[in-house]
């Protein structure tokens, strides 16, 4: 018990240092490398991203490490491919290992392009030349626990590029706690220093997570988040999971959620609902979610899980 509140002190020290620091300073609209704030999961997504609390799946890493220790049976590979306007795309990939009784590894990483564009100099005159921006991550992640309380971190590399390449290191932390039937999570990501490029420094976006979820019974599930990012304003993220068992192998899941984040846009209130489906077949799992965007259209993301 002892031991326990201490890594619980100590975890929660870090965190809170951390995130006094990421906010100290009024940052909005200033943060670079935002491809990191893109959700990962179809799972989490459906949910409205409300998944600091969540775990059972290898894309927790992206929401809080310490979610991870619920991958301690088998090696878990996770992929995700997500459509967005035009020529963009997004895709996130996520391997997870047991080390014995110590806890379980991981690597991540994230890849966003926008495409080929046209370069046009300062006067908007056609120059003949053409680039393709593009952004990549890669973490590396542990996670352990003790008793009811699981805690995790990683280190990731992160390397944005335009005309010009920049890059920087950045780290993750996070923790859950299990308190009867509830689940709290708090985490905190992207904690380094920022991109330069040129002679211009943006800082990273930084993200706070504090949230918990609950199973109201064996089937459904509930969830909501507070998310704080640097540079943006804060936002609150609800989730839900229904789960439909066929039989002990194939279980269908619906899911909905909201995220606030897009309630001050132009977009319309409507742009933070999500939904969406997941099968899960035992040693892997199909997952898909939608998201509207208004006039922009809509995002679809598709993610599978495999148990090796």
């Amino acid at each position: 018990m002892y031991k326990k509140l201490i890594i619980l002190a100590f975890v929660l020290s870090c965190l809170s240092n951390a995130w006094v620091k990421a906010f100290a300073e009024d940052s909005r609209g200033t943060t670079g490398a935002q491809f990191l704030e893109l959700p990962a999961g179809a799972r989490a997504i459906a949910m409205g991203s409300a998944y600091s609390s969540i775990n059972g799946d290898p894309f927790s890493a992206y929401y809080n490490p310490a979610g991870l220790t619920t991958c301690m049976d088998k090696t878990q590979i996770g992929l995700m491919h997500a459509v967005y306007l035009q020529s963009v795309s997004y895709e996130y990939g996520v391997l997870t290992t047991p080390i014995s009784d110590m806890g379980v590894l991981g690597v991540s990483v994230q890849y966003f392009a926008v495409g080929n564009l046209v370069e046009v100099d300062q006067n908007g005159i056609f120059t003949g030349d053409s680039f393709a921006p593009n952004d990549l991550s890669l973490s590396a992640i542990y996670a352990t626990q003790i008793n009811t309380i699981s805690v995790g971190g990683g280190v990731k590399y992160v390397k944005s590029h335009i005309r010009n390449s920049a890059s920087t290191f950045a780290a993750d932390m996070g923790l859950q706690a299990i308190v009867g039937q509830y689940t709290l999570g708090m985490s905190i990501s992207n904690i380094g220093k920022g991109l330069k490029l040129i002679e211009e420094t943006s800082p990273l976006p930084t993200t706070a997570r504090i949230g918990g979820s609950v199973h109201l019974n064996p089937s459904w599930l509930i969830s909501i988040d507070g998310i704080a990012s640097r540079g943006s304003d804060p936002v609150v993220a609800v989730g839900t999971e229904y789960r439909l068992g066929f039989n002990t192998t194939t279980i269908l899941s619906v899911r909905a959620g909201y995220n606030s984040r897009y309630v001050s846009s132009k977009l319309g209130v409507i742009t933070g609902i999500s939904a969406g489906a997941g099968l899960d077949l035992g040693n892997g799992s199909i997952d898909y979610s939608y998201s509207p965007f208004g006039d922009l259209g809509s995002a679809h993301r598709f993610s599978f899980t495999v148990k090796l």
